[in-house]
C-alpha cells in the first residue's frame, strides 16, 4: 500500500460567501492498480487420462509458455496463475519438458496402507520414505496424531506415497477414513465412503465434494476435542464404539 492525499477547498463554518473557503489535505493508505493489456494468450485443454465413468483427467494450459530468460518474468508468472485460478480453479507450475506422469501424479492420490501396531512401529513406517522436504516438525505431528487415533483402534493407517508423501490418516472402516496433510493442510478431513472407490479420486476431486461426503475439522482452537468428538460420534453410528456421555443423534434429532 502507499500513501495518497487529495486536496480541496472547504467553506468556513458552512459558508464560504460570508466566512471565506479554507485549503485542506486528506492523506489515507491506498492499494495500487496495475492494468494488464491482453497477452494474447490461451488456455488449453487436453486430457491425460480417461478413467472410465466420470473419472477424467485434464490439463488446463497457458499458451504459448514462458520463459525464464524473458522480462518480468515473475510478474508474467504472477499474472498467468491468475488467469488460470480464476478460470479453472486449480493451478500448478511446470518445467516445458514436463511428463505426462509427472501430471498425473501430482492430482492421484497413491496411498500406502500399514497395518496397526503400537504407536512406535506405526510412526517408524509412516515415516520410512518421507519426504525430507517435509516441515521439521514433521515426525512430532505424526506420533501426535498416532496417539490421538489409538484411543478409537484404527483397523490400518495410511500414507500418500510419491508427492503425496505429506498426506497422512487412519482408516476406521470401509467408509470412515480421517487424513490430512502435515505439510500445507489447516484442516482434518474425515472422509464417508468406500475407500476401494474413494482411493481411486483425484485429491482435488475428494476436497471438492459437493455432496457432503466428508466433514472438515480446521485447526482453530480446539480442533482436537472436535475432532475427537465427531469420531466417536461416526464410529457410534456404525456401531463401532459405544455411546459417549451427552451424545446427541443428529438423524433422530434427540
Amino acid at each position: 500500500m502507499v500513501q495518497k492525499t487529495w486536496t480541496f477547498e472547504s467553506p468556513n463554518f458552512g459558508d464560504g460567501a460570508r466566512n471565506g473557503w479554507t485549503m485542506r489535505s486528506w492523506t489515507k493508505d491506498v492499494y495500487q492498480h496495475q492494468i494488464f493489456e491482453p497477452q494474447g494468450m490461451t488456455i488449453e485443454a487436453s486430457v491425460l487420462e480417461d478413467r472410465g465413468g466420470e473419472q477424467v483427467v485434464v490439463k488446463f494450459a497457458l499458451a504459448p509458455m514462458l520463459s525464464r530468460s524473458a522480462a518480468e518474468f515473475d510478474l508474467m508468472l504472477l499474472w498467468a496463475i491468475n488467469v488460470l485460478q480464476e478460470n479453472t480453479g486449480v493451478t500448478g507450475v511446470f518445467a516445458s519438458d514436463a511428463t505426462r506422469e509427472e501430471y498425473i501424479s501430482t492430482v492421484a492420490l497413491d496411498w500406502q496402507i500399514f497395518p496397526p501396531g503400537n504407536a512406535d512401529e506405526v510412526v517408524a513406517r509412516l515415516l520410512g520414505s518421507a519426504d525430507p522436504t517435509n516441515a521439521a516438525d514433521f515426525e512430532k505431528h505424526v506420533r501426535e496424531r498416532v496417539r490421538l487415533f489409538e484411543g478409537f483402534e484404527p483397523r490400518a493407517y495410511i500414507r500418500g506415497q510419491g508427492g503425496f508423501g505429506s498426506y497422512f490418516g487412519a482408516q476406521f472402516a470401509d467408509d470412515l477414513v480421517v487424513f490430512e496433510n502435515l505439510r500445507y493442510g489447516n484442516a482434518v478431513y474425515l472422509l464417508y465412503q468406500d475407500w476401494n472407490e474413494a482411493s481411486q479420486r483425484s485429491r482435488l476431486d475428494l476436497l471438492r465434494d459437493q455432496d457432503a461426503h466428508f466433514d472438515r475439522v480446521v485447526h482453530t482452537d480446539g480442533w482436537q476435542d472436535r475432532l475427537v468428538s465427531l469420531l466417536h460420534d461416526k464410529l457410534f453410528e456404525r456401531g463401532l464404539r459405544r455411546r459417549r456421555s451427552g451424545y446427541r443423534s443428529k438423524r433422530s434429532g434427540r
